[in-house]
């Protein structure tokens, strides 16, 4: 085929005059009123925003020893060996080497009951919360959940906080309008909204379908609201499909009828039973199919059944095609995955299979098999051969400083008071920050030089009385103040 240049030349140059001419024009009723739609949409979202906002908490989970990175890094010169790789995912708001975790949380109950995801605060040492208002809570119990992902907390003290609305998330469509709240790399309060993608989008590792949506999830999002246009929460925000570790459009969220019912075991239980079926099945393609017996459109092949399982005793075999299950023909859209989500304690589930080109129907009753649940524990052996002296009233382990510390340490030259080699997982100073290779410059309104100096402060301290702390480390000086509650045994 032969073009005409000059043809396509002339008919570019009428269209550019014509688009001219158009945008010369006078803007429409109807542009006047899509602005108006939108921003509709954009005061509906503040609404939504505002309103829900004191309802979010920004959750930190604390892992392992406290220590400074020069202080780090001596001890793993001292022991000759590297420590332990975490395997829990570094956030921005922590240091790159760190186990530490920043997620999200909701508020399910004024009392003081969080509910987050799992991968954030299980095996931590210590969590606490910030919500919206700038107020701190620690964890007094967490409960977790690893199959789903979720995790409840609850906080110590807390009471009279704002809760949030729980929707239906079976009322969801593709293309609904949502909004998400969480607290992405540690900014709290972040925004966002994107429409629904999916609403049974199958990954692997979940045993549940998740939320597909668009608004943006980060690091630091899991655990966030994905709330609809009415302010309820429809799902929690679990986490990403990415290449980059960047979000790139594929949001995820459990939906929030399934957080319900795991939520409502783990607070009643402690744990979530769950059972299995027992076997293994593989979607048949059509030719495949049509190969077994020609009649048949679609099914799912039991590739193996596990002895003793439910489906053993059933009767299912391996080599036999599912047809028909819980009612629900089973088509080349039928997701397997959707079988064991199914699966529920103590329940009769029927199914139709193909068995040497005969239908037979077949009943399994499901029983209880096993649940999961992790409840941080916190070891607390203090290494007594690491500090001349050990505050147990804040968990502190001390060392006298010297020169050559504060060398090694980088610590500031003018450096003085105890150096901190330890502190307890079960105390206030761990839960604020407090680390090993710093050093306690000032208490209160005294300067501090010695250890003899601090135990003389410690031990004349008015029961219930804060203490403020100065310390110095590798990065410069900052105030801590601590809250203390005398333990008993203490002086």
């Amino acid at each position: 085929m032969k073009f005409d240049c000059r043809a396509i030349v002339c008919g570019l140059f009428a269209s550019m005059i014509a688009t001219i001419a158009i945008s010369a024009e006078p803007v429409s009723i109807e542009s006047h009123a899509d602005v108006a739609s939108a921003n509709d949409l954009s005061n509906l979202v503040r609404k939504v925003a505002d309103q829900v906002s004191p309802g979010i908490v920004t959750v930190y989970a604390l892992r392992g020893p406290r220590m400074t990175l020069p202080m780090r890094l001596r001890e793993q010169a001292i022991h000759g060996h590297q420590s332990a790789p975490s395997t829990y995912r570094p956030t921005t708001s922590s240091p790159i080497d760190s186990p530490d975790d920043q997620g999200s949380g909701v508020v399910i109950d004024r009392d003081g009951w969080v509910l987050t995801c799992s991968h954030v605060v299980e095996n931590a040492s210590a969590v606490f919360v910030r919500t919206a208002d700038g107020q701190k809570f620690h964890a007094s119990e967490v409960v977790c959940d690893p199959v789903s992902d979720l995790a409840i907390i609850k906080l110590k003290d807390a009471a009279d906080l704002q809760e949030v609305k729980l929707a239906d998330s079976d009322s969801l469509g593709v293309g609904d309008w949502v909004i998400s709240l969480a607290s992405p790399y540690d900014l709290q309060r972040s925004v966002s909204a994107g429409i629904i993608s999916s609403t049974q989008r199958w990954v692997p590792a979940s045993p549940y379908p998740l939320i597909q949506n668009d608004a943006c999830t980060n690091p630091g999002s899991s655990g966030g609201a994905l709330l609809n246009l009415h302010g309820e929460v429809v799902g929690i925000i679990e986490g990403a499909v990415t290449t980059t570790g960047e979000f790139q459009g594929i949001g995820l969220a459990t939906p929030i009828n399934v957080v319900k019912d795991v939520t409502e075991q783990l607070r009643m239980n402690g744990y979530v039973e769950r059972c299995r079926f027992g076997f293994e099945t593989q979607p048949l393609t059509p030719d495949m199919a049509k190969l077994l017996e020609p009649s048949l459109p679609a099914g799912l092949y039991v590739k193996a059944v596990m002895p003793r399982s439910p489906a053993s005793l059933a009767g299912l075999l391996e080599g036999d095609v599912i047809t028909e299950f819980d009612g629900k023909v089973v088509t080349q859209s039928f997701d397997p995955d959707s079988i064991n989500a199914n699966a529920a304690t103590v329940k009769s589930h029927a199914m139709k299979v193909l068995r040497d080109h005969e239908v037979i129907d077949l009943q399994i009753l499901l029983k209880h098999t096993s649940h999961s649940s992790a409840t941080p524990t916190i070891p607390q052996t203090p290494p007594t051969d690491s500090f001349e002296h050990y505050d147990s009233l804040n968990g502190l382990g001390l060392a006298t400083l010297t020169p050559s510390m504060i060398r090694e340490l980088d610590l500031p030259p003018d450096a003085h008071g105890p150096l901190i080699t330890h502190v307890s997982y079960d105390s206030e100073a761990y839960r604020e920050g407090i680390a090993a290779g710093m050093v306690i410059a000032r208490i209160n309104n005294q300067r501090i030089v010695n250890i003899g100096q601090y135990v003389e402060i410690i031990k004349e301290l008015k029961p219930g009385k804060p203490l403020l702390f100065l310390l110095q480390s590798d990065q410069g000086s900052h105030l801590v103040m601590l809250e203390t509650h005398r333990r008993e045994g203490n002086d």
